[in-house]
């Protein structure tokens, strides 16, 4: 039986809801979070908590109960995240900042309250969830992307900065997942994609109907949160876990700029360059 805390955040849907139920089956002390707790009512896990990865004092108030709690936090996982679609002139600044203050700021602020406890202990694995849109972007998915980006290298840095106290630090790359992580995406973005006065309207219309084909063949959270226990339970984890992404999507990521412009130009039905002569 293990007795090892595991505190994640952003449990109320999707891979956190689902992770939470994976390790309490297999007899982890876990610990769900979200902001809002009312969310987690289903869940028979040893302690829901509310918390806001946007807000100092709630990560504080929360991470501080667990370690009052149980002792010690063993294992976090930095789930918490959301998406926005736009091009990225048509997403405003503030918009932008709030991504970011959830998916980027949220993953530093949580690393911040648990480190020094976990460097007192000398032990540790922190689990960064973060995409494969970290590595490949697309149009219309720029801004959500570069969050992603960002945790890319927080992980990179802070896998070897962490590496000395004993702390583990993984990255989670997933694919597309069925959850609501997409549709809150978009119910998010329903003013910019559907604007008719936006000069990418065509591009938000093409886009649209793409993902929508691709969501068809999207992997269920448990495949995620599979991998995720492994992540957790391996002697010497691997940097970095590539799930649920289709092979010609693998292929792509290693593609040169010009042929990966040219693929997303004949998938979205971009118009090539204009002459720099008009």
């Amino acid at each position: 039986m293990s007795s090892k805390t595991v505190l994640i955040t952003g449990c109320s849907t999707g891979i956190g809801h689902d992770l939470a139920r994976r390790l309490t089956l297999a007899n982890y002390t876990v610990i769900a979070t979200a902001r809002h707790p009312e969310t987690l009512t289903d869940l028979q896990v040893a302690l829901k908590l509310p918390l806001d990865v946007t807000n100092s004092a709630s990560i504080a108030s929360a991470t501080e109960e667990v370690v009052r709690r149980f002792g010690r936090v063993d294992i976090l996982v930095n789930n918490a995240g959301y998406a926005l679609r736009g091009a990225v002139e048509e997403i405003s600044d503030e918009q932008v900042h709030k991504m970011f203050d959830v998916n980027v700021y949220g993953v530093m602020r949580m690393m911040h309250a648990v480190v020094p406890q976990m460097r007192q202990q000398k032990a540790g694995r922190i689990i960064n969830i973060g995409s494969i849109g970290g590595k490949l972007v697309m149009p219309v998915n720029g801004t959500y992307s570069a969050t992603k980006f960002a945790i890319e290298a927080l992980s990179d840095a802070s896998r070897l900065e962490l590496a000395p106290f004993g702390i583990q630090v993984v990255l989670i790359e997933p694919g597309n997942i069925r959850s609501n992580f997409a549709a809150t995406a978009q119910a998010h973005a329903k003013e910019i994609l559907s604007n008719p006065d936006s000069p990418y309207r065509a591009l938000y219309q093409q886009y649209l109907q793409v993902t929508t084909t691709m969501r068809k063949q999207e992997a269920e959270p448990e495949i995620v949160s599979q991998v995720v226990q492994q992540a957790i339970e391996a002697s010497k984890p691997k940097a970095r876990y590539v799930v649920a992404v289709p092979f010609s999507n693998r292929v792509v990521l290693h593609l040169g700029d010009s042929l990966r412009d040219v693929m997303f130009r004949r998938l979205l039905k971009i118009a090539p360059d204009r002459d720099a002569s008009e």
